[in-house]
């Protein structure tokens, strides 16, 4: 059920009129209604590119959900476990809604659809650890908090490069996924472009760019130029600059 709530009309052209912000959402399989087995069912969804059924929504609750923008990014935090850290993410919907209760009343919390770029199982990948996200970014509370908790746009671009970092490396097999329309390289081109606006200046500083009309950081969209991962040492000789369709999708 969708609830009126007018948020303007950037929603109606599915554009954000500002920096993609990041939100993080957080999951405790041993207390979360969504337990391993839906974590399982996703995955092999995804795997398989088995279509989700649309009346029933891979969505998530969100807080501080009247901060959410339509393409907004998020990273989901599983917290109390042996092994903690970032296992999936990607974007939200920009349509705040309810469930309606069996007695006809609204759940008290705001749920979002999420569409998932990358997903993986923590114990068998190591990837994104907490302890790594910790030293990667000392100004969050990984460990803490609530559901959908927004990063400063500073701790969101530490964030960004930190996870195009690890993730580099990672090659899709049974334990990663790659959305399989946009792969590994669109993935962590979008990272770049959504999370990373202080990377993007200095990009457009060095004249990487395919344009000489660009100026308007939120407006471009990084190009990942070579995909030999292995061989990159400076993340910034392999990148370079494009138009995003003259808006922010």
């Amino acid at each position: 059920m969708y609830i009126d709530f007018d948020r303007g009309d950037y929603l109606n052209d599915g554009i954000a009129p500002r920096q993609r912000r990041v939100h993080i959402l957080r999951w405790n399989p041993t207390i979360s209604s969504f337990t391993r087995e839906g974590f399982e069912f996703y995955m092999t969804h995804y795997k398989g590119n088995i279509p989700i059924d649309p009346d029933d929504p891979f969505d998530w609750s969100v807080w501080n959900w009247q901060e959410v923008m339509h393409r907004d990014l998020f990273v989901m935090m599983q917290v109390g476990q042996e092994v903690s850290g970032i296992v999936w993410g990607g974007f939200l919907g920009g349509y705040p809604y309810q469930y309606k209760k069996k007695d006809g009343s609204l759940s008290k919390s705001y749920y979002f659809e999420t569409a998932v770029e990358y997903m993986h199982r923590i114990e068998k990948t190591g990837l994104m650890t907490a302890e790594r996200l910790m030293k990667a970014v000392p100004g969050v509370d990984w460990l803490h908090g609530h559901s959908g908790e927004l990063l400063s746009i500073e701790n969101a671009e530490k964030l960004g490069l930190f996870m195009v970092n690890e993730l580099k490396d990672a090659e899709e097999n049974e334990d990663v996924y790659f959305d399989s329309y946009n792969q590994k390289k669109y993935v962590l081109a979008d990272i770049l472009t959504f999370m990373c606006p202080e990377l993007k200046k200095r990009l457009l500083e060095q004249g990487k760019n395919k344009s000489s009309k660009i100026s308007d950081i939120n407006n471009l969209m990084v190009c990942i130029e070579d995909e030999n991962y292995a061989g990159w040492d400076n993340l910034e000789d392999h990148l370079s600059l494009e138009m995003l369709n003259g808006v922010m999708m």
